[in-house]
């Protein structure tokens, strides 16, 4: 065991620099451990390297989810993050990151060259390009990378100008506390495990019981966001807040119109 993990560690650190290497550095690193909440049901990424060397990322939860503390480097694409594609496009990708890349790549007319993932994940499945099978030990302890935060990534316009704002003037982006200052109700375990629940099942149609759970769920971040912007203590917790309020507002927004376009169509 020990052999192996080095040997894992050895591919890693004299891996080449061209992109499928890079993409393949990427897409390992997407899938360690502390890339995911613990015990997520059914999370996992894949990525793809295009014919014209760009990356292109997707997971198997939601429209332009990324984890809490996630973040992609500058040059890496987020399939279901692009809003130049209809939401109601990306809706029907859910839960099927091959489709979020393939879909991907006919929208901007182009073909994909590899597709890269844990050999879980793509055993059986054709995306219609070569496969570069991930091994466990190729997988890091820790995936953490620079680069553009979740709501940079998602909703951009909003990150620049937060990024603006001063920090005496952070409180001024936000709708009133409530008089009584309560905080809401946490049900973020029960909604978060509808979230997951779709996942269980290979039925066809999951994607929608997955994107109404993440629109309830969604909402609900939204409002503990917010109370934590309106209480925090330190400033550099306050902006964090606030980010978060504003990015799980847009996935609300982005995820109500997804989950309307797919549930017309089924």
């Amino acid at each position: 065991m020990a052999t192996s993990a080095a040997a894992g560690a050895l591919k890693r650190q004299t891996g080449g620099n061209d992109p499928l290497s890079i993409a393949r550095r990427i897409a390992a690193a997407l899938n360690a451990p502390d890339m995911a909440r613990p015990n997520d049901i059914g999370f996992f990424w894949l990525v793809a390297l295009t014919a014209a060397d760009t990356i292109v990322v997707a997971n198997s939860y939601g429209i332009a989810y990324l984890p809490e503390g996630a973040s992609l480097p500058e040059q890496v694409k987020l399939a279901s993050a692009d809003s130049s594609i209809p939401a109601g496009e990306r809706a029907r990708w859910a839960t099927y990151p091959v489709a979020a890349l393939t879909g991907w790549a006919q929208a901007h007319d182009t073909t994909l060259r590899a597709v890269i993932g844990a050999k879980a994940h793509l055993e059986g499945i054709d995306p219609g390009a070569h496969k570069v099978l991930l091994e466990d030990d190729d997988i890091p302890a820790t995936g953490k990378m620079t680069g553009r935060s979740r709501l940079e990534i998602s909703f951009p316009d909003a990150a620049a100008k937060l990024a603006a704002v001063k920090d005496p003037d952070l409180v001024a982006q936000l709708p009133p506390a409530g008089a009584d200052n309560t905080p809401p109700a946490n049900e973020s375990f029960t909604l978060w495990f509808d979230v997951m629940q779709p996942l269980m099942s290979a039925a066809s149609g999951r994607e929608v019981a997955h994107l109404a759970a993440f629109v309830r769920y969604a909402a609900h971040a939204a409002d503990l966001a917010l109370y934590r912007a309106h209480t925090a203590l330190e400033i550099a917790d306050q902006r964090a807040a606030v980010a978060d309020w504003l990015y799980w507002l847009h996935q609300y927004d982005l995820l109500t119109e997804a989950e309307a376009s797919v549930t017309a169509t089924t």
